[in-house]
């Protein structure tokens, strides 16, 4: 099945240099400035966008993002403006992938088909429940492949080869590796390489890696093991201490990123 995210898988082989993911907690601190962010890193150099849909227990993310999080409840985010939001930021961009992270919580309580159809319909290219796993996933996955987006998959150091070959089958856009917990990466560098080595050879699909990335130096050292990074925590700490110079910061931070993976050699 085509999905939307196919010219970002395509266009991989021909970069000489790793992809750059950057995700944003949807409504931190409001909906208006998260717009502006999303224009903000997409010109600093990001490949892509996730959204973050802020959730009240969100038990996988850590402290940075709970933060984050809690801030973007209190302005009552709903799914119908995240995708006006989307919908905007697609009237001036129709080529950057926009990602959705969520829990499934939010997306039962507002239906799996009517969630599925609204983030279509809103531009989005890629969907990734945190506390879904694959197995169980079959409903969703129907109602968000069906609408030609891609349902994330998510693989972390406890995945076996044998489980990693098995949502390697299935899986569509790209597969994210999460090799923290909170604020900890879980798994020496070493052992970092040596795993996602063995991992690249049993999927065609880009392998992004989120590993607590807080510097350029950072990401240039977790994208050489694999085909880039999702840089999470230390944009929502960017835009915790907030400030007049937020955007610039901002920035300044992604552009950083996008230097240092691009002179990584090929």
């Amino acid at each position: 099945m085509k999905n939307r995210l196919t010219p970002l898988e395509n266009a991989f082989p021909r970069r000489t240099t790793p992809l750059l993911l950057t995700g944003l907690v949807a409504g931190d601190p409001f909906l208006e400035a998260t717009r502006e962010y999303m224009d903000v890193i997409v010109d600093a150099g990001a490949d892509a966008v996730e959204l973050i849909i802020p959730f009240s227990d969100p038990a996988y993310h850590g402290p940075v993002l709970r933060r984050a999080c809690d801030r973007a409840m209190s302005e009552k985010v709903s799914w119908e403006a995240v995708e006006e939001m989307i919908a905007d930021f697609r009237r001036d961009d129709g080529n950057t992938p926009v990602i959705v992270s969520t829990y499934y919580n939010r997306v039962l309580a507002r239906g799996t088909t009517d969630c599925a159809q609204g983030l279509a319909e809103s531009g989005v290219d890629a969907v990734r429940v945190t506390d879904l796993p694959a197995e169980e996933a079959g409903e969703f996955k129907e109602e968000v492949e069906g609408r030609e987006m891609a349902l994330i998959q998510s693989i972390a150091p406890s995945t076996t080869k044998e489980r990693f070959r098995r949502l390697a089958k299935e899986a569509s856009g790209l597969m994210i590796w999460t090799g923290h917990c909170g604020a900890e990466v879980t798994m020496p560098p070493a052992e970092f390489r040596d795993r996602l080595r063995d991992l690249r050879q049993y999927t065609p699909l880009p392998i992004v890696a989120s590993m607590n990335v807080e510097s350029g130096e950072d990401a240039a050292s977790v994208a050489g093991a694999c085909h880039g990074v999702l840089v999470q925590s230390a944009i929502a700490w960017l835009i915790e201490g907030l400030g007049a110079n937020v955007e610039e910061r901002l920035g300044a931070f992604v552009a950083d990123l996008r230097v240092n993976l691009d002179n990584i050699a090929e």
